[in-house]
């Protein structure tokens, strides 16, 4: 078995890096305060076209009752109940602006609550929500709606909301179970609860449970992290993701606290996720892209095994293509051509009117899409056909990405990619290189950035 512990040195020497996780292509850094608003919107509303185009909705809820020190999210720290109130009221007010742009008939097959924590809302706040939304877009009864949740936040009633609102996937923040780790990291909670939480939500009917889990984090080691994905094993959640921990200080200046405990370096980082990637493996969960796991008849499995996987701001998905809206402060939303970011500051997006929420943006021109095309499919599938990408973009692989494909020959002659007049397919090996290989087609590298380690 290849794993993250037997890769040989002289590649993990020569390939680790910082890169970009590509959520999305042109990555946010590119994105741009200087843009045109009616441009954007004109992109947004050429999407209506056909008919019935299906969407994603992701909605943020950047509110928190402490920080965890490894976060890097966006979020607000010890606001009132009640000021979480009316930021859903001004979301709901934000959604009324978009359908000047986006048509409400449009079914909504994806719906994803994310934070911070979604359930830091009341529960009868969390019923106004999602009441709204659905007076203001049209669900698709078969969709997915999923919520990223914190168990501290959670009892068996406010779940029995959850299924109640029409939530079918639970996404629970774990991040690792030992006590001394949770400490280091300020995110104190029991495994009991959290196991309790899992239980109760397959008793009323949620299968689709995720469970988030973090490598990399101060004070972990072989043996407790061992204990962590063991014990997680043990809870049986269809989905594992397992995200290295991105220490980005100079982005996320709290994780500084943080350096007082031994922050794994690249080889213990390699320990840890090879340690989880072996046992979940052990335990029949199938690896899905960079750091996902689910088990076999997960659709994300499926979808790998037939090349159909793809990438979004909410994560690895099977539903291709769908126009992403973002709604919430400093969401991002993805739609046709084009990206636009909220503001990050509260009052302002909470005060906003229609038009003045977007501070960030980027039109996409033909390369970007074409560049986005090939990393997507490099990233989530490994493979890339090269005549298709030719028939669909209309142009001559080799002769349009000659320099890419002489940077390639480096990975080619380290067992990472085979490279075919057909195809390009990154081998078992190159897998773990992924985001190396993938930073060859993007073309904005240059531009000034700092991201996290890519090993």
């Amino acid at each position: 078995m290849i794993s993250p512990r037997t890769l040989p040195p002289h590649l993990v020497q020569k390939y680790a890096t910082t890169g970009p996780r590509y959520t999305s292509y042109p990555t946010a850094p590119q994105f741009s305060e200087d843009f045109d608003g009616d441009d954007i919107a004109a992109r947004w509303k050429a999407t209506n076209k056909p008919a019935g185009t299906p969407l994603s909705l992701y909605v943020h809820l950047p509110f928190c009752r402490s920080r965890c020190l490894y976060c890097g999210c966006y979020t607000h720290i010890g606001k009132s109940k009640d000021t979480a109130a009316q930021y859903v009221d001004a979301m709901l007010r934000e959604a009324d602006s978009i359908r000047n742009l986006i048509d409400g008939d449009r079914p909504v097959q994806q719906l994803a609550l994310g934070g911070g924590t979604p359930t830091f809302l009341r529960p009868e706040t969390m019923r106004h929500l999602i009441e709204g939304l659905k007076q203001r877009f049209a669900f698709d009864p078969n969709g997915e709606r999923s919520i990223e949740i914190d168990p501290r936040s959670v009892d068996e009633a406010y779940l029995d909301t959850l299924v109640e609102l029409g939530f079918n996937r639970f996404s629970f923040g774990v991040q690792d179970l030992n006590q001394q780790v949770q400490k280091n990291i300020g995110r104190i909670q029991g495994a009991e609860h959290i196991r309790d939480m899992l239980d109760h939500s397959r008793s009323i009917g949620v299968q689709a449970i995720n469970v988030d889990l973090i490598y990399g984090l101060p004070g972990q080691t072989p043996q407790s992290f061992e204990e962590t994905i063991q014990g997680v094993i043990e809870m049986k959640p269809s989905r594992i993701a397992l995200f290295g921990y991105a220490h980005v200080p100079w982005v996320s200046p709290h994780q500084a606290a943080m350096e007082r405990h031994h922050i794994p370096d690249t080889d213990e980082r390699l320990e840890l996720f090879g340690i989880g990637y072996e046992l979940l493996l052990e335990a029949g969960y199938a690896h899905i892209g960079m750091d996902h796991f689910a088990l076999p008849d997960d659709e994300l499995v499926v979808a790998l095994n037939s090349q159909t996987l793809t990438r979004n701001f909410m994560g690895y998905t099977t539903r291709h293509g769908l126009d992403l809206v973002g709604l919430g402060a400093s969401s991002i939303s993805s739609v046709g051509t084009s990206y636009a970011q909220n503001t990050k500051d509260l009052a302002q997006y909470m005060e906003a009117t229609e038009g003045s929420r977007w501070v960030k943006a980027l039109a996409m021109n033909d390369d970007d899409v074409l560049r986005r095309a090939i990393i997507m499919e490099l990233f989530c599938n490994f493979h890339l056909d090269i005549a298709k990408v030719e028939q669909q973009f209309g142009i001559t692989f080799k002769k349009y990405f000659e320099d890419e494909l002489v940077a390639l020959k480096q990975f080619a002659a380290d067992d990472l990619i085979d490279i075919k007049d057909s195809a390009l397919q990154v081998s078992d090996l190159g897998r773990f290189f992924v985001r190396n290989i993938c930073m060859v087609f993007d073309r904005y590298l240059t531009v000034k950035g700092r991201y996290s380690k890519t090993l």
